[in-house]
């Protein structure tokens, strides 16, 4: 159900807000701050050193993130728990160097990955390293930052790694456990894991947790709720911009043995939301309204993991699972005055089955990890209803029956892989890893409601597809000195068109975009070449790349307001990326990124559309009593403006920068040690109330431009948020 507007409080009342509301948090969470344990409070420590990344999930090897040539960065949970903001996990993603949110509403939106949208599936989305398919327009919509442990992001091809559309990154999100010793008495406790507020939308969340465990079992169930309406903007409200957010999680593990864990998980996820503009609502309000009510997801995964396999592996990672998805959507359109047309469409699918296996072995100075993995995707065609109204009366004008508007199809990949890091010296280390897979696509033979002849005739064609490739990658990495390290990777992507590419026909906004049966893979080369330093105080990495793709799968223009996916010849990303983090001083600590992107489709001469041609960050932290202990923080957001367009499809854009402040405390330094893990963060965003509108953000060129066409960021926006860590 929407979410109806109400009044945001005003500027000078907020200050009075934020303490009353801090007041309400902290005596809200007493009765439970007991419970914390003793091992969640951070190190307390003026001389603490920075420390680096060393292991991460992603890379699908127990190796050493620095001595992999992959570029890996990793959103940990002091971060999540510092990150209050008024959307979803995009916004924490925007961090990083490479990286930027796509706005469509106050929660929607996706992320764009060295320079692709990731709706256009060259980028992929993991839950604890199994693939996440099936919601590439609306996936990032679905999670609540404060259900997760971390975000591990590889920036750069991994289709050697997890196959088919893995071309130019990997964003695997780690769900949180519980943490207990397997021979500890059982019991469970319930936690308050967060609140929090903004401003801007007037968003409320909160999450508490069941925790525990012992005798050989660990459990974690978690619910989560977060709600907000429509967002204010420098130059107006973000009409239909609201959100809600319900889910149910749980993780309950077991270990018979010191070396072995059965786990058992799921999630059910209840989500409207409402986009007030960018990808699938340009023009935007009011011309154009698009809800999603609801997105229903329900999962559950089976998984195992056990050590010392004898000469078969070291380690071993299993799991099954099982996701399907519901969802309900409305769309207004009134860019015709003389006629409001209403579609409603039922997307109840796609229902995946999936899983993967993967072993470790340590063989001499070699690391292998070898294993597969496979989903299969059941996408049945949409139905759709559509009604007319006059727009002066409300009176029905006309109203089309349910029609099945696409084809059924199903989708299935496999892949297996294998992989070595070997450790020549103690300067040099050399990785490869080589892949197979295969995808297969059958579509239905039932033709849908309204396909022409040409259409039947090209789905005829193509009913059974079938693509395979082989990638791989080389890499190594050259250690310079104790500090500086040299690092280069070759690597060979793929992506297979998708079930539902080949067979849906799409309405973004005012314009349709037709099935396209006959899509052929793409592929393309990468080089990246990066300079790395880890010493005591300071750290980071320069990484320079060039992709050059093959067979490009692009959204093509066939008329104003028709556009149909098909394979242009070539085209070439590349770009440099900037990250660290400096120790400046005891008590001073500063973290930069900086991103700069160029794309060129080869076979026109154009640039490629919606790139940011560079995005920088900068956040100055001043700790007065030691590392993550309290803490002020400013952070400057700054965007270079757009000028090599695609003017089929964009306009040129402004530069713009945002700047943030927030203060932090951890509250066993101010309450006593019985709130030893608890933090509390509060902060305005967005402080100078600046439009900012992303380069990355989908128009529609056919309307004037307005602060919904494309959406532009959220203005002023008053933040808080109380978190523990047990």
């Amino acid at each position: 159900m929407s979410t109806s507007p109400t009044a945001m409080p005003s500027p000078q009342s907020c200050p009075r807000a934020l303490a009353l509301i801090i007041a309400g948090l902290c005596a809200a969470a007493m009765p439970l701050a007991a419970h914390a344990t003793e091992d969640a409070g951070d190190a307390d420590d003026d001389e603490k050193i920075l420390s680096a990344v060393k292991t991460v999930a992603a890379i699908r090897s127990s190796g050493m993130v620095e001595s992999s040539p992959l570029t890996v960065s990793v959103v940990d949970k002091n971060a999540l728990a510092e990150h209050p903001g008024a959307g979803g996990i995009q916004q924490a993603l925007e961090a990083i160097p490479g990286v930027e949110f796509a706005r469509s509403g106050g929660l929607g939106g996706q992320i764009v990955m060295r320079g692709f949208n990731s709706n256009q599936s060259r980028s992929i989305l993991t839950i604890d390293g199994d693939r996440y398919h099936g919601r590439s327009t609306l996936e990032f919509n679905m999670f609540d930052p404060n259900a997760i442990e971390r975000i591990e992001v590889i920036r750069g091809p991994a289709s050697a790694l997890y196959g088919a559309d893995a071309m130019n990154g990997v964003v695997n999100i780690v769900t949180r456990r519980a943490k207990v010793g397997k021979d500890e008495p059982f019991r469970l406790t319930p936690h308050l894991r967060a609140l929090e507020y903004g401003s801007v939308n007037n968003m409320r969340g909160a999450r508490v947790e069941l925790e525990g465990g012992g005798a050989g079992f660990d459990v974690l169930v978690g619910v989560s709720d977060r709600r907000a309406n429509d967002y204010d903007t420098p130059e107006g409200h973000a009409r239909n911009s609201a959100f809600n957010s319900t889910q149910l999680d749980f993780n309950l593990g077991y270990r018979p043995t010191d070396d072995s864990r059965w786990e058992l998980s799921g999630r059910y996820a209840d989500v409207t939301t409402e986009r007030a503009g960018g990808l699938g609502a340009a023009p935007g309000a009011p011309l154009q309204e698009v809800e999603e009510d609801p997105i229903v997801e329900r999962y559950v995964r089976l998984g195992y993991q056990g050590r010392n396999f004898g000469a078969l592996a070291d380690t071993l990672d299993v799991a099954l699972y099982r996701r399907d998805f519901k969802t309900d959507i409305y769309q207004t359109n009134r860019t015709n005055p003389a006629v409001t047309t209403m579609p409603h469409l039922k997307v109840y699918s796609p229902t995946v089955w999936g899983g993967h296996l993967t072993a470790m072995k340590g063989i001499g100075n070699h690391l292998v990890s070898y294993g597969a993995d496979f989903f299969r995707e059941d996408f049945e065609g949409r139905d759709r209803q559509i009604t007319r109204t006059n727009p002066a009366t409300g009176a029905v004008i006309s109203q089309t029956p349910w029609q099945r508007i696409d084809r059924d199809s199903v989708q299935t990949n496999i892949g297996v892989f294998v992989s070595d890091e070997w450790t020549a010296s103690e300067d040099w280390t050399f990785s490869g890893a080589l892949r197979y897979d295969r995808v297969t696509v059958d579509v239905s033979k039932t033709a849908a409601a309204g396909e022409g002849a040409a259409q039947t005739a090209e789905f005829d064609a193509h009913r059974h597809n079938r693509d395979e490739a082989v990638t791989g990658s080389l890499g190594v990495v050259y250690k310079l000195t104790p500090v500086w390290s040299l690092a280069a990777n070759l690597s060979r992507g793929f992506r297979a068109p998708s079930g539902n590419e080949r067979v849906i026909t799409s309405v973004a906004g005012t314009i349709v975009s037709l099935p396209a049966p006959g899509l052929k893979p793409e592929y393309n080369k990468t080089l990246e070449l990066g300079l790395r330093w880890n010493a005591s105080r300071h750290r980071g990495s320069v990484t320079a790349y060039e992709s050059r793709y093959t067979d490009l799968i692009a959204s093509m223009v066939v008329s104003p307001d028709l556009r149909q996916r098909k394979n242009i010849a070539d085209a070439t990303i590349r770009g440099l990326e900037l990250e660290g983090q400096s120790q400046l001083a005891t008590r001073w600590r500063l973290n930069y990124a900086l991103a700069a992107t160029h794309g060129e489709d080869k076979s026109a001469n154009e640039p490629l559309a919606y790139i940011t041609p560079l995005s920088a960050r900068l956040a100055l932290r001043f700790e007065p009593h030691g590392a993550n202990n309290h803490y002020v923080e400013g952070v400057w957001r700054g965007y270079r403006g757009k000028t090599r367009i695609d003017r089929s499809q964009e306009r040129k854009t402004s530069s713009y920068a945002l700047f943030d402040v927030y203060a932090g405390a951890r509250l066993d330094g101010i309450f006593g040690s019985e709130w030893r893990g608890w933090k509390l963060v509060a902060g305005v965003e967005n402080l100078f109330d600046r439009k900012g509108q992303n380069p990355a953000v989908a128009e529609d060129v056919a309307f004037a431009r307005s602060y919904t066409n494309p959406l532009i960021e959220p203005g002023r926006n008053f933040v808080v948020k109380l978190s523990a860590d047990y």
